[in-house]
This record gives C-alpha cells, sequence and structure tokens, in this order.
C-alpha cells in the first residue's frame, strides 16, 4: 500500500519540481531579454547563462542564439561561438542567412572559427 501512495508523490514532486525550473528558466531568459532591450549585453549574457544552468545546462534554440548575440555585443567571441556551435550540432540550426546577416554577429565574422560554423550550418 504504502507504494502505491509513494508513486504518486514522487511523481507529483519531480513534476513540480521539473515545472519550477522551467518558470526560473523563463524568468532569467525574461531578465536577458530586458537587458538586452536595453542595451547592457554582457548582463543579458549573463542572465543568459542562469537561465541554462537553472533548467540543468539546457536552453531552448532560440535562447541560446539569443544568448550568442548577447555575448557576441559583449565582446566575449568564445562565449558567442559556443553557443551558435551548440545549435548548429544538437538542433540542427540551418538559418544561414539570418546568421550571414544578423545585425549583432559582424565580431565573429572575421573569427577563423566563422568559416567551419558556416559550413556546418550549410550542410545540415
Amino acid at each position: 500500500m504504502l507504494r502505491k501512495l509513494l508513486l504518486p508523490v514522487l511523481l507529483s514532486s519531480l513534476m513540480f519540481s521539473a515545472n519550477a525550473q522551467d518558470v526560473t528558466y523563463r524568468e532569467w531568459v525574461n531578465k536577458a531579454m530586458a537587458y538586452y532591450e536595453a542595451k547592457q549585453y554582457k548582463e543579458s549574457a549573463d542572465a543568459f547563462t542562469k537561465a541554462f544552468a537553472a533548467f540543468g545546462g539546457k536552453g531552448y534554440p532560440d535562447d541560446r542564439y539569443n544568448a550568442a548575440c548577447s555575448w557576441a555585443q559583449a565582446g566575449n567571441k568564445d562565449s558567442a561561438f559556443f553557443q551558435l556551435q551548440r545549435i548548429a550540432e544538437k538542433t540542427k540550426f540551418a538559418d544561414i542567412d539570418h546568421l550571414m546577416t544578423d545585425s549583432d554577429l559582424p565580431s565573429l565574422r572575421t573569427d577563423k572559427r566563422w568559416a567551419p560554423l558556416c559550413a556546418l550550418v550549410r550542410k545540415i
């Protein structure tokens, strides 16, 4: 009998925890976007990092792309490339036109990592 009661309680607890993670994730993403709109790019990028951490290291592709834009605008090419590479490899991001024309990314286009990233996106 105890097992029958324990399982629903455990499942409810896990669902609540997952939902709480998603709420925290969304709160951090919303903060990140507000910082971005205020042109506070480093703060925006840091808030995206906190969102991904709150979500167990996961993140939605659009949020990772926006994080890359924030990192690029903040002058941190390594973190920007990390985010772009991740979505290219894990989510099959294939919008090469957007990548090539995005006004947040000019600082990345002269980096030696740009051409391999574009080749990967084109291949997908």
